[in-house]
């Protein structure tokens, strides 16, 4: 059981013994205290002090366990009064060591702080003292509203300020338990049978049992890596250590949460006391301890990568950057030179340490590489005093190379901090990075031992900064230790175990340093083979794996303990796609921002920040809010027409509506009263749903996985609304909306798709990436798409200098992980090993070393077919409008959606379209108008534009206007004019559909006619505008003999021409045709991209 689930458990037995059963509206807090507290109860006496009261030495609350007494501070109301109490009960039931005050218990968990960043979240949970203080918050949470009422008087109509008035309860304890209780999978909470133990083998008990002082325990997959470090515990333990002498540290999130579950279960006494948690928990908690020392102030927030990119994009602009043009879109490139500052924390080179490395290396880097590693290095010294101002930041690679360091340096003036740490034990050393290497030994150096277990074969977080170079030279760091391996495999029987053995050797660098021992199958054999089934495309791939996960639920098999994996996400989600179709259950949230739940609500959050009201077509539709088509399309229309302010068109409709339009914009004033896009999105997203609609209603029925699915995809996209980022990002509707956009185009989402803990027990097919299922285990695995080009070498960033390409004692390192990945994933299976080949891509190749195992495998070709039901077409009755332009036939070539909303729908947000984008728009508003348009008339667009930018861009104001004014410098100095008409347009034909091509400039020599066009930016020759004007040139020559039509692209940022010359002859399916035939009958299918989508103005409303 989870701590999590412990802390439930124990609320709820401690509600039932005082409390007996409660009434059907619940019990007041005020009154629930009492029970508890009473002499013939808990016995606790409640004492109310001053907040600058010595017994509360600065803390909300403070339990006295020897005089059972509870003293908390009192200018707090009832209802908080009431959570602070039952934040000290729940110290008092689940950790009888003693505890310290409880501080910012209300703002950190009632009301976020700005310093409560997004990245202190995600690291929070896995240190030991946060992790207490989350389990007193949940317990106090279940103790005064637990889930089953609180979703009981939802059901029965209560909004969440009526439970919170009713039940003397905060207002935000009760919008989280009814999020968890409407949203969660929820079933009884009761104690669980620990599993049945295993005799250990005598290679781990030697290793738990080590008597020197550095010991390494290489351990492959499914040897017992964590059942041996819980008995090495267990040995501490058992010889004298105290459980606060022991401190625990691993690489990820999942592996810590494992740790304390395993520990739980496992009844180790004094668990509790145990440091137990990342490298990254107990760095912010070192920091946090020592803050005056780093010169941070006592509440730091730890800033993830969208919070420093805006941290420092608007001060980028004024610096002396050379390969960076800061004008335009500066995100693709910010997002590199973060990743590049955070390898370098990796490394342990502040940015003084990696300007010198640039200039070392400069005499073998060429001018370009040269520019770029110096703009690096400038960004990386401004970073770091933006970051360091007012004390108020640190990031990820801080957290761990800020102590490394200090600790390196001298521990004397840290003893206080770490002194109690006799015993350090460390999981996945395979994972770690170099800072963190330093780390261990700093604190290995005041330790009596060092325990590290690891295998260099499952080493795949190199593009995290994580190298195996740390465990293959570990003599480097401790000459003087003690190597002991774990050969025997509990986890796959005998033939999947041979298939892996075979990975983890063939053509692996590692093999020639560290060659691979033989592993014992403790489980012998299962008599089945590993399958290798070669699919000619994905459907037949699909149709296999539908059919082999049907076959063996049948045989026995749970669904949920079945695993699809795959190297990528998009393959997942094809491969749940076909799950889902044929009816078999499936745990995946993809990506949740393309989910028809997720929509929704960023749909309604854009209607408080854009003034077409363009996200109406999705709003209108929804249980509460509908509203009839024909004031639909009214209501749009005088919102393009007018521009009014956003939301204001509920108190000055246009003329019109229907009565039944009429009573539904009423019902929207009053979902939308005192609402407005300066409020937190949290606030805006829980008033609505809790308070003023019934649109929960609909998701809350069902208990089939996809009704399952939409909930927790609500429940994650609600709670990541409440996280501030620490620059204030996420405290309004309008900068979150602006965040998230950046968030997603970046692929900064990857936490939003795994499902909550409370997801585990259902019965459903796991779909994941690799990366994904490290340190999981399945009864049956299925690999999707076994491709040579998933399992190939990678380098690191080109970003990085030269020096930072390392080997590991001679190991390549990046062709060792491609190895690697493929090894992780076969060794998840238990019993049932199945691989996809698909041979549909260009030189699609199964990996060599699937291809070299042909002994150990049986081979199949597969014949079953899935047919594909993810895309639809969506056709309207309304065509388009003919003859279609060039520039809006390019955008149906993006997306046949966009162009429908764009040319049909005629919907005009300006959301979504980053500020350079509008700026760029405008200034070829100001620099062209239609032919036969008057030139002389006033224009002031890109001051228009400018007034209108979100709030995150305030500061980049001048800078922007600045850049508008270099593009209208060269338009003008190309056109010979301030202001011009475009050219006359020319009609022609093309594969059946009519297009109107405008150019900004025609001109004609003799028989040779060129079209001139414009843009702002640079475009490759394989853009799809390039192509499109390729297409149209050669049907101009054939349509207007004996002219020769070409083409010129004029950039204005770089000012320079390239030539755009006419297609000759075309294969018979080339896509413009295709395009072409499909918009002449309308059809507008969306084209889902998850690098095209993010950018796209449409995006938080389009069904794609």
């Amino acid at each position: 059981m989870t701590p999590f689930r412990q802390a439930r458990l124990a609320a709820q037995q401690l509600r039932e013994r005082h409390c007996g059963e409660a009434t059907p509206t619940g019990i007041r807090s005020s009154d629930l205290i009492a029970c508890i507290a009473a002499v013939d109860a808990e016995d606790f006496d409640i004492t109310l002090a001053r907040p600058d009261d010595s017994a509360l030495s600065g803390a909300d609350a403070v339990l006295v366990r020897a005089f059972r007494q509870i003293i908390v501070r009192d200018d707090v109301d009832v209802p908080e009064r009431a959570f602070l109490v039952a934040h000290e009960f729940g110290h008092w039931v689940l950790h009888p060591e003693e505890q310290e005050g409880c501080r910012k218990v209300i703002v950190s968990h009632l009301n976020p702080a700005e310093d409560d960043t997004l990245g202190a979240k995600r690291v929070e949970a896995y240190g030991a003292r946060e992790r207490a203080e989350l389990q007193a918050n949940l317990f106090a949470r279940d103790l005064l509203l637990p889930h089953a009422l609180a979703r009981a008087l939802f059901d029965a109509g209560r909004t969440a300020g009526q439970i919170a008035a009713e039940l003397e309860l905060p207002l935000e304890l009760v919008r989280q338990q009814l999020l968890d209780a409407v949203l969660l999978p929820h079933d009884a909470i009761s104690e669980e049978s620990p599993e049945p133990a295993l005799s250990p083998t005598i290679e781990q008990r030697d290793a738990a049992r080590s008597d020197a002082r550095t010991s390494l325990v290489v351990a492959g997959p499914g040897t017992g890596k964590t059942a041996t470090l819980l008995m090495r515990i267990e040995h501490l333990l058992a010889n004298g250590t105290m459980p606060a002498e022991l401190l625990v540290l691993t690489f990820s999130n999942r592996a810590a949460r494992e740790l304390v579950d395993r520990l739980e279960a496992a009844g180790v006494p004094g668990a509790h006391e145990m440091w137990v948690g990342t490298f990254h928990a107990f760095g912010l908690e070192f920091l946090r301890k020592n803050h005056e020392r780093f010169g941070l102030r006592p509440e730091f927030g730890v800033a993830d990568k969208m919070a420093q990119i805006a941290l420092l994009e608007p001060h980028i602009y004024g610096l002396p950057l050379r390969s960076f043009n800061p004008l335009g879109d500066p995100l693709p490139w910010l997002d590199q030179v973060v990743k590049t500052t955070q390898r370098a924390k990796d490394e342990l080179l502040d940015a003084e340490a990696f300007g010198t490395m640039v200039e070392d290396s400069a005499a073998r880097s060429d001018a370009d590489r040269l520019a770029r590693e110096r703009d690096v290095a400038t960004l990386y010294r401004h970073y770091e005093s933006l970051l360091r101002a007012h004390g108020g930041l640190v990031d990820f690679g801080d957290l761990i190379m800020l102590p490394a360091r200090a600790l390196g340096a001298g521990m004397g003036e840290f003893l206080p901090s770490v002194g109690r740490f006799r015993h350090m034990l460390v999981d996945e050393y395979q994972d770690v990075n170099r800072a963190s290497a330093e780390l261990v030994k700093a604190l290995a150096a005041n330790a009596d031992s060092l325990w590290v277990v690891g295998d260099p074969r499952q080493a795949i977080y190199r593009f995290r900064g994580a190298s195996m170079r740390n465990i293959v030279r570990f003599e480097d760091d401790f000459p003087k230790h003690r190597v002991f391996r774990l050969n025997g495999n509990w986890r796959s029987f005998e033939e999947i175990v041979r298939l892996v053995e075979h990975t983890g050797r063939d053509d692996n660098p590692l093999q020639g340093v560290l060659p691979l021992d033989g592993v014992a199958p403790i489980r012998g054999q299962g008599g089945l083979r590993p399958t290798l089934v070669s699919c000619d495309d994905p459907s037949i791939a699909h149709g296999e794996l539908v059919s082999r996960v049907r076959g063996l639920q049948a045989q026995g098999v749970a669904y949920r303990d079945q695993v699809i994996l795959a190297s990528r996400h998009d393959t997942c989600d094809a491969a749940a796609a076909a799950l889902v179709a044929a009816g078999i259950p499936v745990l995946h949230l993809g990506d949740i921002f393309q989910r028809p739940e997720v929509k929704d609500l960023l749909a309604l959050l854009q209607l408080f920040v854009d003034r077409s009201g363009s996200a109406l077509v999705r709003i209108a539709q929804l249980p509460g809010l509908a509203l009839p088509a024909e004031d639909l399309d009214l209501l749009l229309a005088h919102l393009r027409r007018t521009r009014p302010e956003p939301l204001s068109w509920l108190t000055a409709p246009p003329i019109g509506l229907s009565v039944a339009g009429v009573v539904a914009l009423q019902r929207w004033r009053e979902t939308f009263a005192g609402l407005s896009a300066r409020d937190s999105p949290w606030d805006v997203a829980c008033t609505v749903l809790f308070d003023r609609t019934g649109w929960l209603g609909a998701y809350e029925a069902g208990d089939d996985l996809q009704a399952v699915t939409r909930r927790l995809a609500l429940w994650q996209i609600i709670y990541y609304l409440r996280v501030p980022d620490g620059g204030r990002a996420y405290q309004t509707v309008g900068t979150f909306l602006t965040r998230l956009r950046r968030r997603l185009r970046l692929a900064e989402d990857r936490d939003l798709r795994i499902p909550p803990p409370e997801a585990e027990r259902l019965e459903a097919v796991a779909v994941m990436t690799i990366h994904q299922s490290k340190g999981l285990e399945f009864e049956a695995v299925h690999l999707m798409d076994v491709d040579a080009r998933h399992f190939e070498r990678s380098d690191d960033a080109a970003w990085l200098p030269a020096a930072f390409t390392q080997t590991a004692g001679g190991v390549d390192e990046a062709k060792s992980e491609a190895s690697n990945k493929l090894y992780v994933a076969l060794s998840r299976a238990r019993s049932h090993l199945t691989l996809y080949e698909e041979k549909s891509y260009y030189k699609a190749a199964c990996t060599p070393t699937v291809q070299r195992a042909s002994h150990l495998l049986d081979r199949v070709v597969g014949t079953r077919v899935q047919a594909d039901t993810t895309s639809t077409t969506h056709r309207t009755a309304q065509g388009p409008s003919l003859p279609v332009g060039l520039k809006e036939f390019v955008t149906y070539r993006t997306c046949p959606r966009r162009y429908y909303y764009d040319e049909v729908r005629q919907l005009t947000p300006a959301a979504g379209l980053h500020p350079a984008v509008r700026i760029e728009s405008a200034v070829l508003r100001e620099l062209f108008v239609p032919h036969g348009g008057e030139v002389s008339t006033p224009v002031n667009d890109v001051k228009l534009e400018l007034s209108r930018l979100p709030e995150d861009y305030e500061v980049t104001r001048p800078h922007l206007r600045a850049y508008a004014d270099q593009l209208l410098q060269a338009g003008r100095a190309w056109s010979g004019a301030d202001r011009v008409a475009v050219a006359p347009p020319v009609d022609v034909v093309c594969d059946g559909l009519p297009i109107r091509v405008i150019s900004h400039r025609i001109t004609r020599q003799g028989n040779a006619v060129t079209l001139h066009f414009v843009r702002a930016q640079p475009s490759s020759p394989l853009a799809k505008q390039h192509k499109a004007i390729r297409w149209v040139l050669k049907h101009l020559n054939e349509a207007y003999p004996p002219l020769r039509f070409q083409g010129s692209l004029h950039v204005l940022s770089t000012r320079q021409t390239e030539p755009v010359v006419a297609y000759g002859h075309l294969v018979p399916d080339f896509n413009l045709t295709h395009f072409a035939q499909a918009l002449s009958v309308g059809q507008f299918s969306a084209a889902p991209s998850s690098w095209v989508c993010p950018g796209c103005r449409h995006f938080l409303y389009c069904p794609a």
